[in-house]
């Protein structure tokens, strides 16, 4: 039975009512255990409401729920009706109905129900905006649902923070290679798809397989083009095509050695905010893993290994300077480009031009022949191989123990200074939960003594990085050296692949970096220099058993 007259309505000019229905989330929750259609319910709760009024009504369900206006598009549709005062009254189930949103939103549709006149019509009362008790008590219910959501966010999300530090999955679906248990909420393995998830670090860690027995080492865009061409492997969506980045983040993910990680978020006015202070809650051993300890660590050592590798697809192979060059205008790798363009002599006789260029990918950058550059490096080996050893010795120190002990030094001071940071920001966010009370002196006194015990190694690490290592002189064996270097031009010279020419340069030479001087011009050839950097495996007595890794 509506809780005024229609007569009443009428007096106050209302002359058609839009009827907004939507789910509650605790509406969503007892539909889910009881299967009732809580909609349905609601709009016959309304109706016997509305009926007997005898004035024109327009029902608006809103089938999904949200905490945003704008994730409601019936709502605002509601909200451009009300606006242009096609209706006159809002009837809800209750004011909180109208949305839980942000205080903006709460804004919003309290100017509106103000300024327009909007009575607002509940089963048991009708709200006048011009009356101030009425209007006191439609503030009071739009701004206390908004805190009242908050507070149910709250509650839910330290439920899904125990549950992580317990060891139970809290983030949704079960990740490709487990189930999810309902009744220990943890995860177990899908053998059928971790069969699959082994397979994949198998090839990464030892290389696909090659039709002669052997295994090729190869980069994630190679495994790609491998398992989508050469395998039935689905990706964890049922797709033929596997793409890098997909592998990467599969090799790199914590859970399949056992570790799950649980990044804490905050949300200011509705919108997920993800902090530097936040803390990430990591259980090791939280479930079976799927792949082993050796397997694992050796992944992601190859993971983190700066050397560059040629990024060719598997059906490709490199050829010799592949991955090796870089432009020195803009920094990028330059390829390989190649092409065949024919000719007619005065004869009437067709000639073939084959043109074969170093190219760097970027508008108005290097451009110079193939062959030359690959001359020039060889020519670099035979320059160094006839030094006197004297000079030699000399040369080596500065290319490669410098370089050496600059990069060591550059190396970790990165990574003291990044977990420096880390560390202060978790500082950061445990001081503030200890404040806020949500840890007790316990947790605050035992995740504080941690991260101290952290700050503590990574001071002594810092003070072993800035003391001046000492001068090592004599330490290359010469002879060793250009033994080598003899070698590597003997070996360049008797390989009749592509690749293998490619493996002994990589070997070699880090890096070569292309600086153009002056552009060609017809058949004047471009002019350019080379700053070749050496590895420093090249002073290795074992440096082929190195080279040939």
């Amino acid at each position: 039975m509506a809780p005024v007259s229609s007569d009443f309505l009428l007096s106050l000019g209302i002359e058609s009512i839009i009827n907004y229905l939507r789910k509650s989330r605790a509406d969503e929750e007892h539909e889910r255990r009881t299967g009732e259609d809580v909609l349905k319910a609601q709009k016959e709760l309304m109706d016997r409401v509305l009926e007997p009024l005898g004035i024109p009504y327009d029902q608006r369900p809103e089938v999904g729920s949200g905490d945003k206006i704008s994730t409601r598009p019936v709502f605002q549709g509601v909200i451009d009706d009300l606006r242009i005062k096609k209706y006159q009254a809002i009837a809800v189930k209750e004011i909180s109905r109208m949305g839980r949103g942000s205080y903006t939103d709460m804004g919003v549709i309290y100017d509106l129900i103000v300024e327009n006149r909007i009575f607002i019509l509940t089963p048991y009362k009708l709200y006048d905006p011009r009356n101030p008790s009425d209007l006191r008590q439609i503030r009071f219910e739009l701004f206390m649902s908004r805190e009242e959501f908050e507070t149910t966010r709250e509650r839910l999300f330290g439920g899904r923070v125990n549950n992580a530090i317990a060891g139970r999955w809290v983030a949704g679906p079960a990740p490709f290679g487990f189930d999810y248990n309902k009744d220990t909420k943890k995860l177990t393995i899908n053998e059928n798809e971790a069969s699959i998830v082994r397979m994949i670090f198998d090839y990464y860690v030892n290389g696909v397989p090659q039709p002669d027995g052997t295994r090729r080492d190869v980069s994630f865009r190679a495994l790609a083009t491998y398992i989508s061409k050469k395998t039935l492997i689905r990706t964890p969506k049922g797709k033929k095509e596997w793409h890098p980045h997909q592998l990467q983040q599969l090799i790199s993910s914590e859970r399949y050695k056992g570790t799950m990680r649980f990044r804490t978020t905050q949300r200011v006015n509705g919108k997920v905010v993800k902090r530097p202070e936040e803390e990430h809650i990591i259980v090791p051993d939280a479930f079976p893993a799927i792949i082993d300890p050796i397997t694992w660590e050796k992944a992601q050592g190859k993971l983190l290994d700066s050397a560059h590798k040629p990024r060719n697809k598997m059906d490709f192979s490199p050829c010799e300077l592949a991955g090796l060059c870089v432009c020195r205008k803009c920094g990028r790798r330059m390829v390989r480009q190649y092409s065949v363009q024919n000719y007619k002599t005065k004869s009437g006789a067709v000639s073939k031009y084959h043109k074969e260029f170093l190219w760097c990918t970027s508008a108005g950058c290097t451009f110079i022949k193939y062959r030359s550059v690959e001359e020039d490096l060889l020519e670099v080996l035979r320059h160094f191989s006839n030094l006197d050893k004297d000079i030699l010795q000399e040369q080596l120190n500065l290319i490669i123990a410098v370089e050496q002990k600059d990069n060591r030094q550059e190396d970790i001071s990165a990574y003291i200074e990044q977990r420096s940071k880390e560390l202060k920001n978790r500082m950061r966010f445990i001081y503030e939960k200890y404040e806020t009370g949500k840890y007790t002196d316990e947790m605050f006194d035992e995740r504080k003594a941690e991260i101290d015990s952290e700050l503590q190694e990574l001071a002594i690490l810092e003070e072993e990085a800035n003391r001046q290592l000492p001068e090592k002189k004599n330490e290359i064996d010469i002879d060793v050296v250009k033994n080598n270097l003899t070698s590597v031009l003997e070996a360049y010279q008797a390989a009749e692949d592509k690749s293998d020419r490619n493996k002994i340069l990589r070997s070699v030479f880090d890096r070569v970096i292309v600086e153009l001087t002056e552009r060609g011009r017809g058949r004047i050839p471009a002019k350019y220099v080379l700053y070749p950097v050496l590895r420093p495996g090249l002073v290795a007595r074992d440096f082929f058993s190195l080279m040939s890794k």
